[in-house]
């Protein structure tokens, strides 16, 4: 029996290797035919060619590109933070509860209502175009970093544009105030960022009077801060960028309301203009602060009274800031941390957000 359809087989085959028109139909074969295995002088001459025949590359890593979560397909409780959301590009990620859950390059941070992982950097190089390297949690020598918004051209906010105040992409509310302005709560601040008047927590007088909105800056190269007039860098317009002892280009810094003199400058600031180096003189533009009330002419409002924050041996003060009585509820402010985003709060490595201005 065995034979009949080895035979049988090879003359079909034969058949249709001589009629190139012939178009056939499979109809099955009986139940008792062989396996191909036992029919003779079938020889297989040539290689298995895959559909695909490329290395598998698996799930995308964390913190690619994405616009939807299928692009994260793969990666365990994936997340896509869509450019809908401010991040550049949208970035994958995932849900976590615990940094290893992130990799040895990730840490578990708060973001909203829930947990998710951010790529760790020690400086903005450890992060892609669109980002900065902001501490994430803890503070001084225990700071942990990692990578938040911070784009720089709309081409990294594809459908949307980069909104230069905040740093991460989606619309500019032009009715929120803008850098130098007075505010009370980061919200009422285009950029999502307030020096407060009085501390959130404590209540304690920060110096600010009536608040002040600020937002971020790429530090531009030194050379830039070698001509007479403060560079602005990428700094929305009438703002410049001011930076921080020690700190180099690429990093970040903060964008503060520009001045060209003190009267450009609300009560309670001056038009502080930095020393261009030794023997260089003063730049011809600055930026609005606190004034020191214990410095030559500086005075504090008629509303405000002069608080002492350092005296020298003699017990003769030689700083200190503008105080008003806060107001009933002023002690307790909003501490929204991004006017933007539900990304965690986060401020620059090495920038501190109430530098000590006034001379």
């Amino acid at each position: 029996m065995r034979l009949h359809w080895a035979l049988a087989a090879l003359t079909t085959l034969t058949l249709a290797c001589n009629n190139d028109d012939a178009s056939t139909t499979d109809s099955g074969a009986p139940a008792d035919v062989p396996a191909v295995s036992d029919l003779p002088l079938v020889v297989d001459t040539g290689a298995d060619v895959p559909r695909d025949v490329g290395t598998d590359a698996g799930p995308p890593p964390l913190f690619t590109p994405c616009s939807t979560v299928a692009n994260c397909r793969g990666i365990p409780s994936a997340q896509c933070i869509a450019v809908t959301e401010g991040y550049p590009m949208g970035q994958c990620t995932r849900t976590c509860t615990m940094d290893a859950q992130c990799g040895a390059g990730g840490i578990c941070l708060d973001f909203g209502a829930r947990r998710v992982c951010f790529k760790r950097c020690e400086d903005v190089t450890g992060c892609r175009a669109g980002y900065n390297c902001f501490v994430g949690r803890g503070e001084g020598d225990a700071a942990e970093r990692a990578c938040f918004p911070f784009c720089t051209e709309d081409a990294q906010c594809p459908g949307a544009a980069c909104n230069r105040y905040s740093r991460f992409c989606g619309t500019l509310d032009a009715t929120r105030a803008d850098n130098g302005a007075t505010c009370e709560r980061n919200l009422d601040c285009r950029s999502g960022r307030c020096f407060e008047e009085f501390n959130e927590t404590s209540g304690n007088p920060s110096g600010y009077l009536g608040g002040q909105c600020y937002s971020r800056c790429t530090v531009p190269p030194a050379a830039d801060y070698n001509g007479p007039t403060y560079p602005r860098s990428d700094c929305p317009e009438n703002s410049v960028c001011v930076r921080e002892a020690g700190q180099v280009a690429g990093q970040t810094a903060l964008c503060r309301g520009s001045c060209t003199s003190t009267a450009d400058c609300r009560g309670g600031y001056i038009c502080l203009k930095p020393s261009r180096g030794a023997d260089a003189g003063t730049y011809n533009n600055g930026y609005c602060a606190p004034l020191n009330c214990h410095y030559m002419t500086q005075t504090c409002p008629s509303d405000a009274t002069c608080q002492t924050t350092r005296s020298d041996d003699a017990g003769v003060p030689t700083s200190g800031f503008c105080v008003r009585s806060p107001a009933s509820d002023a002690a307790v402010t909003d501490a929204s941390a991004d006017a933007t985003t539900d990304a965690p709060s986060v401020r620059d490595a090495g920038v501190t957000d109430a530098p000590a201005d006034g001379g």
